[in-house]
């Protein structure tokens, strides 16, 4: 990270401080075991002091492995008590600094007042609200995170004299990074932050100087990156495709340069060879190639030569919006080859500048995080060119504002039209030879009468066994009552000082509020009877149109179309968009759809009118055949999981392509699993019974608890049920036997799944419970992870309300629901978890399937058939464990 940072007078004494502590509470008892001070003059570092305490109680298991701080340690070192008067003097007129600094401060003062002393009541600054702020972009904001990012070295992470001096060196940088900043943004963050711990009006002259930005346009009283393009951009390639390939597959070669240790993989090549071969004859392609074969890297050169060779667009789709990003900044800038790239999103990724101005200025809106996320866009917005908010690492999606402050219609007001990221990005969209997008924006914009992405006749489809389910998703329809009542409030904030306008505002409001009512409490009353849940924990129901309702979505729609004829007479578009909504409301809970389900969800603590409505068709097979495959001249389908017992007729149906001319190709294996791999499958587990588990569950977490003991941890396991994740996860945390483990559940240990895994690995033992989301797209490479275990065969539940809806259709048409659902989604998903175990050749481990259908049922045969050939066991699970034995 670079700053703009020269010389800097600070005269302020800032005094860092992080302890170590045996638990998270010091309410509850826990105690300081270690403390650390950093005291910073004038910009620099001037001294430190560091100290092991005595708690006078244990350390936890857990404590020690994260801090390597045993009893043993502290056993014969001071007391608080005994060492206050050395370091008590350092706050005297200093700043408090601290990461999370409430938490810091809190021990400390505890620990003044236990001894005697009165509590220190220093002005304050939080270097993660700090960050947060300054860092918009971080993909972190712990501490050992924030030191990689900033190339800060951290030597020795949750140690507290470490900490404090990586703390000390980040907020140093961080007052750089502020400094930098154009005058009117710091003016703006001194106002806000007065709403925040760290008060910005303690800095001083430091906010005062201003700092000349070439770089900055001032409009509108913001702060915002200049758009001068500095691209330069190939004029073409010369060279044939061979002599191209052999630039990069070569021994001398760009991948060669790239990677020490490169070899050159001949199916990496071949998948390179195949699809310029489908580009250049106008034909599909279905490609399955494993993961760790370098398939991004495989499809991208012939996209490449083909954009720059042949002037053709080539379009890739990948399963959502962080991977969009990714496949540009790291895998096609390793080739080094600049032309014209342009990333799509959806218009609810783009921040609309109009909007935010209105945010910014309303006062109704100052909550903390309010505050938080208004003075973190104002310094994002002088780095951003795109107005791209996945960018930021902010929950934005899940603040109430997110509504409100999105483009949500191409109109942008006169003073702001320059300046819209969404017209932006479709601007550069059409210049681009490369364009990056999602199979969600990829499924609308194939179906819609306007697209959003410029003609373009090649297509690469990344991770395409997630297509059919993601135009499913998207070829629905969903609304919920918080986006009813976002949409409602910024229509109050735009027009309700207009006559009678916030009347029939409310109308909707009252009547809106009353129909959600009683739809929660359908699915509460569902859900006593049978629970169903989603991965994500909530309660969920089929909707039928019924009679208790009726009048309620009646009465909703009649006030929407009440709201939208004193729209119109203002705002025409306005009154699309709200038009669109009543046309949803009334598709979803008034229309009877045979082709369709339609499902209702609710967070089981959530308000009682906090209900999300989803539907979605039973079939896209026409869509995609008619709007996506018989359209474009080449589409290239490639992924780890496309054959089901090594045939493609399952996906190929699924996607509607089974009249369509496609070349099939399964790429050679590339590691050696015969050698790497075993699975083990137990014998003599209680049965799995539905819907009471409780044998299975103990039995499996009995297991659980043993394989650790041989592993030492290092394992993932996948469950197919949120609820039995849950389950396992409070029955492994209180087991004796795992004290000294960190046991992290998917749903219940708070983070992102990038954060859970990363906790994962930064402990040598670890168990990672996942469900659905877990079982494909992370990568967990090396000895991490020795042990995989797949607690259940991913079938989807026959109680599931929305798969019996399914079923239902199905069967009335003459197919058999198993077979067409059940079993090629679940022998899909089981090979998507078998491919979490081994990621690079080196790796080697063993692979538990906890569920014995595997051997007994006919079914188990397509499972079998549909991974690598590898050594199987089905013993009595002692056995098995004493195989792990020597394996491991």
């Amino acid at each position: 990270m670079e700053f703009l940072v020269s010389e800097m007078i600070v005269l302020q004494k800032y005094v860092v401080l992080d302890v170590e502590t045996t638990g998270q509470s010091a309410a509850k008892g826990d105690r300081i075991i270690e403390i650390a001070i950093v005291l910073i003059e004038n910009n620099q570092i001037t001294s430190q002091y560091s100290q092991l305490i005595n708690p006078e109680k244990p350390i936890p298991a857990f404590i020690s492995q994260l801090t390597s701080i045993t009893d043993e340690d502290v056993a014969t070192k001071p007391v608080f008590s005994e060492v206050v008067a050395d370091f008590i003097h350092m706050f005297d007129d200093a700043i408090f600094v601290a990461h999370n600094v409430y938490f810091d401060l809190t021990f400390l003062n505890e620990e003044l007042e236990r001894n005697g002393h009165s509590p220190i009541k220093p002005k304050v600054m939080d270097t993660v609200e700090l960050a947060r702020i300054l860092l918009p972009k971080a993909s972190s904001y712990k501490l050992n995170e924030l030191a990689e990012y900033l190339l800060i070295s951290h030597e020795n992470p949750h140690r507290a004299i470490s900490d404090a001096l990586v703390t000390a060196d980040l907020f140093i940088i961080l007052l750089h990074k502020l400094r930098s900043l154009p005058l009117v943004v710091k003016e703006q963050l001194r106002y806000l932050s007065r709403r925040l711990r760290s008060n910005m009006d303690q800095l001083g002259e430091l906010l005062d100087s201003p700092v000349q930005r070439s770089d900055i346009d001032i409009y509108q009283g913001f702060a915002l990156k200049s758009t001068v393009s500095s691209e330069q951009h190939e004029d073409g390639i010369d060279d044939t495709y061979g002599e191209f390939l052999e630039k990069m597959y070569g021994r001398e070669g760009q991948l060669a340069s790239l990677f020490t240790e490169y070899e050159k993989r001949p199916s990496q090549q071949f998948i390179s060879e195949k699809i310029y071969d489908h580009f250049r004859s106008h034909e599909h392609a279905l490609i399955e190639a494993e993961t760790g074969l370098g398939k991004t890297i495989a499809y991208l050169i012939p996209a490449v030569y083909e954009a720059l060779h042949h002037n053709q667009r080539v379009v890739i789709s990948t399963t959502n919006t962080n991977l969009q990003s990714q496949l540009i900044e790291k895998d096609l800038n390793k080739l080094q080859l600049q032309l014209p790239v342009a990333i799509v999103k959806g218009k609810n990724h783009y921040l609309s500048l109009q909007k935010f101005e209105q945010y910014y200025h309303d006062s109704s809106y100052f909550s903390y995080q309010d505050v938080l996320f208004k003075s973190m866009i104002l310094v994002w917005l002088t780095e951003t060119t795109t107005g791209d908010l996945d960018e930021i690492q902010f929950a934005v999606d899940k603040q109430p504002i997110y509504h409100q402050i999105i483009v949500n219609h191409e109109r942008t007001a006169a003073p702001w039209k320059e300046y819209c990221f969404y017209r932006r990005m479709l601007n550069k969209a059409k210049s681009a030879l490369i364009i990056v997008t999602n199979h969600a924006l990829l499924t609308i914009d194939s179906k819609t009468e306007r697209p959003l992405l410029p003609n373009y006749q090649r297509l690469i489809v990344d991770e395409a066994h997630q297509l059919e389910q993601v135009a499913t998703n998207h070829s629905g329809l969903s609304l919920s009552y918080f986006e009813l009542t976002s949409y409602l409030q910024l229509l109050e904030k735009n027009y309700g000082n207009l006559s009678d306008m916030l009347t029939r505002i409310e109308h909707v409001k009252y009547e809106a509020d009353i129909l959600f009512r009683q739809l929660f409490q359908l699915v509460k009353n569902e859900n006593q009877k049978q629970k169903s849940v989603t991965e994500i924990g909530r309660f969920k129901a089929v909707w039928e149109p019924n009679e208790q309702t009726k009048d309620s979505v009646d009465r909703t729609v009649m006030m929407l179309a009440y709201l939208g004829e004193r729209l119109e007479q203002i705002d025409e578009e306005e009154q699309n968009q709200l038009g669109q909504i009543k046309q949803t409301l009334q598709r979803l809970l008034a229309v009877e759809d045979n082709a369709s389900v339609t499902w209702l969800e609710i967070d089981q603590n959530g308000a009682e009118n906090a209900v999300f409505v989803h539907q979605e068709p039973f079939s896209v097979q026409t869509l995609l055949h008619d709007q996506l495959f018989n359209r474009k001249e080449a589409i290239i389908l490639i992924s780890a999981t496309l054959t089901m017992n090594k045939s493609f007729q399952y996906i190929r149906n699924k996607l509607g392509m089974s009249t369509l001319s496609a070349k099939e190709y399964m790429v050679e294996h590339h590691f050696d699993y015969k050698h790497n791999v075993e699975l083990l499958i137990p014998d003599d587990l209680p049965a799995i019974q539905y819907p009471r588990n409780d044998d299975f569950i103990y039995a499996v977490n009995e297991a659980i608890i043993s394989l650790a003991e041989q592993s030492s941890g290092r394992m993932l396991v996948l469950f197919t049920s949120y609820d039995m994740l849950r389950k396992s996860y409070y029955l492994l945390k209180e087991s004796d036997y795992l004290s000294d483990y960190m046991i992290i559940g998917q749903g219940v240990t708070s983070g992102s799944r990038n954060r859970l895994i990363k906790q994962f690995q930064g402990f040598d033992k670890s168990i990672l419970l996942g469900t659905n989301a877990y079982w494909q797209g992370i990568d967990i490479p090396g000895e991490d992870l020795s042990c995989l275990m797949i607690v259940k065969l991913p079938f989807q539940s026959p109680q599931d309300p929305v798969y019996k809806k399914k079923a239902n259709y199905y069967q009335a048409k003459g197919i058999n629901p198993f077979m067409e659902i059940a079993l090629p989604q679940a022998v899909l998903q089981f090979k998507q978890g078998f491919g979490r175990l081994i990621r690079k050749k080196s790796d080697r481990g063993v692979i538990f399937v906890m569920d014995d259908r595997l051997m007994t049922k006919r079914y188990g045969r397509t499972f079998m058939g549909s991974i690598p050939e590898i050594p199987v066991h089905y013993d009595h699970f002692e056995k098995l464990l004493n195989r792990v034995r020597k394996w491991l």
